[in-house]
C-alpha cells in the first residue's frame, strides 16, 4: 500500500524518538495495523500521520512500555561509540515532548514545522520545547557556550 510506504518511515522515527527503538517500533506496527483495520474511519482524517502518531502513543501507554533509555542505551553503545555516555541519560531526563522534538530535529533532520504538524502543536511550541531541552542538556552535560 502506497500510504504505508509514504508514512511508515517518519512515523517510526517519531515514535522511536518518543519511546525508544523497541517500543517505538511496536507502536508503529500497532498504528499501521490500526490504519489497515480502520481505513474507512481514517479516510476522513485530514492529518493522517498525526492521527497515527496518537494511535501509536496510545498503544504504547496501553502496553506499558519500558522506559525509553534502556534499550536505546544498549543499541547506542554498540552502534555509536562516539556519543558521550552522558548524553542518553540526559535525554532520558527530558520530557517526552522535549526529547521527541530534539531527536526529530537534530538526529533525524526534520524541520520544526514538520514536527509541529506531526505532533499537532504550534511551531512556536516546538521552538520552546527545543530551547528548554537544549538548555537542560547543556546544564546536565555541563556544556558552556564560550562565544557569548
Amino acid at each position: 500500500m502506497a500510504f504505508v510506504a509514504a508514512v511508515e518511515p517518519r512515523l517510526r522515527q517519531a515514535l522511536v524518538a518518543s519511546y525508544g527503538p523497541i517500543d517505538g517500533s511496536d507502536a508503529t506496527a500497532d498504528a499501521l495495523s490500526w490504519a489497515w483495520e480502520h481505513w474507512d474511519r481514517l479516510a476522513s482524517v485530514s492529518n493522517k500521520p498525526a492521527y497515527l502518531y496518537r494511535v501509536g502513543q496510545s498503544s504504547t501507554r496501553r502496553n506499558r512500555a519500558q522506559l525509553f533509555p534502556a534499550a536505546l542505551m544498549i543499541e547506542a553503545a554498540t552502534t555509536m561509540p562516539e556519543l558521550s555516555p552522558d548524553l542518553l541519560p540526559a535525554l532520558a531526563r527530558l520530557s517526552v515532548q522535549q526529547r521527541t522534538t530534539v531527536l526529530l530535529v537534530y538526529a533525524y533532520g526534520w524541520k520544526q514545522s514538520e514536527v509541529a504538524d506531526l505532533m499537532e502543536i504550534n511551531p512556536s511550541t516546538v521552538r520552546e520545547h527545543l530551547n528548554r531541552a537544549l538548555a537542560r542538556l547543556r546544564s546536565d552535560l555541563e556544556v558552556h557556550d564560550n562565544a557569548r
